[in-house]
């Protein structure tokens, strides 16, 4: 999802209004066959055992913020928690709502803040590009998710309800497998494999598998090169290939991919509880204990202040 005036920070690991229908639940789509829509919905990181995938939900209360030992955030109404969980196929038509609603039309649409590259690139289509309805940034939301992590849905649907409290269940926070592979093949698979977590719940009395979601966080492994990315990671590649091409320096600043937290968004009205820091930080946890890196990377806009913030306090340094 593009950002528009966005910096690129670090960190240091070691120191939107929505509305869900069940209209937007989608088939699963395999070589262009319709699927059985997949058992598991939102499961729940404290489904986790390894002690390293779950590092978050053991630290301290301070560090947890408002979020309990279980991975809950308790409802004032005495309703069901919300729970931090591993977003599914089947999940991504609700996250891609929130994720409409809270960035608006940025979350797909090109600005004017667009590099020499882009401008060369995109020109053309920027008018069609900003005159999209929400409808068409839904779409555009949702397909970018469901391309950026492709490789956990085959994984996901190797699973069936009864794995939530086995062992099998500990390869939906795997890292994404690069350590084995070279640089251009792992950027391809690194570009399948996003980990999106989100704070909900099931829908009481609502079809099944229905969910509604407070927040969310997408959290990837990509270059460090500073580029703002694109909703379809195919784009990216073009644009990586045509600097290449043109001969415009686009060095990583890390020789390896490394974590990129992306997409991080709250209802509008649950703002204010401190979710965003509990989200950045399980973002933290999973980057440093269970991928085992000790760098994690985001873009900001510049204008979003309660954002800029955030990651400030969190230890985030500018690095261009």
């Amino acid at each position: 999802v593009r950002v528009a005036g966005g910096s690129l920070v670090v960190l240091t690991v070691f120191a939107c209004h929505v509305v869900i229908s069940g209209a937007f639940t989608l088939p699963m789509r395999h070589n262009g066959l319709t699927m059985p829509s997949p058992a598991l919905h939102l499961v729940p990181i404290s489904s986790v055992r390894d002690p390293k995938k779950r590092s978050f939900l053991d630290s301290s209360v301070s560090y947890r913020t408002c979020i309990n030992e279980n991975g809950e955030l308790n409802c004032d109404d005495g309703s069901k928690p919300y729970i931090i969980s591993i977003v599914q196929e089947d999940d991504l038509p609700a996250i891609s709502k929130l994720t409409v609603d809270a960035f608006g039309s940025d979350a797909i649409t090109l600005s004017g803040d667009l590099s020499v590259l882009e401008k060369v690139l995109l020109q053309p289509g920027i008018g069609a590009f900003n005159a999209y309805s929400g409808a068409v940034a839904f779409t555009e939301v949702l397909s970018g998710l469901r391309q950026r992590m492709m490789n956990r849905i085959d994984d996901s649907n190797n699973l069936g309800t009864s794995d939530v409290n086995s062992s099998k269940i500990e390869i939906l926070l795997a890292p994404p497998p690069v350590s084995n592979v070279d640089d251009k093949d792992a950027a391809v698979v690194a570009s399948k494999s996003s980990l999106i977590l989100a704070l909900g719940r099931e829908v009481t009395g609502g079809a099944s598998g229905e969910i509604e979601a407070i927040a969310t966080v997408e959290l990837r492994l990509q270059p460090t090169d500073a580029k703002i990315p694109f909703s379809e990671p195919w784009f990216d590649k073009v644009e990586r290939n045509c600097a290449k091409l043109f001969n415009m320096d686009i060095s990583p600043k890390d020789k390896q991919l490394q974590p990129y937290l992306s997409n991080l968004c709250v209802d509008q009205s649950v703002r204010g509880r401190k979710i965003g820091k509990a989200m950045c930080r399980v973002v933290e946890s999973i980057a440093k204990d269970a991928w085992g890196y000790e760098k994690l990377y985001l873009h900001v806009d510049l204008e979003n202040v309660a954002a800029l913030n955030l990651y400030k306090k969190e230890g985030f340094n500018d690095v261009g």
